[in-house]
């Protein structure tokens, strides 16, 4: 065999190669792809396992609140102590946007107050 006959031989291996390695390369692409749908699935479905407990012990909160005093007293505790903070955020949320809305008219009136002295030097 040539030299030349030898060089096309490794060149035609090497190429090969490549191909082989490009296909397992998609093949791992693919299969990644495949492993970050299938832990997609997974969360939601996880996700939807919480809310349907979430909404289970809302019913029953709701419905039993005899139950609730005898096994969950510590959460009871925790969600009025939650939602106190709640209505407080809220009312913060509330007297900022009082605030706002009186800075808001403040800088109105002024501003008009300020056109009616620039169109009056006009």
């Amino acid at each position: 065999m040539s030299f030349f006959d030898n060089l096309k031989e490794t060149a035609k291996n090497l190429g090969d190669k490549a191909m082989e390695g490009a296909k397992v390369l998609g093949d791992k692409a693919q299969d990644t792809a495949e492993i970050a749908k299938l832990k997609m699935k997974i969360s939601s479905a996880e996700s939807e396992i919480k809310n349907t407990y979430t909404a289970m012990g809302k019913k029953l909160s709701e419905e039993h609140a005899e139950y609730m005093d005898k096994f969950f007293t510590e959460e009871k505790g925790k969600l009025a102590e939650l939602t106190a903070e709640i209505a407080k955020l809220n009312e913060r949320i509330a007297a900022v946007k009082n605030t706002v809305g009186k800075v808001e008219e403040e800088v109105k009136e002024e501003a008009e107050e300020v056109i009616e002295k620039v169109e009056e030097s006009l």
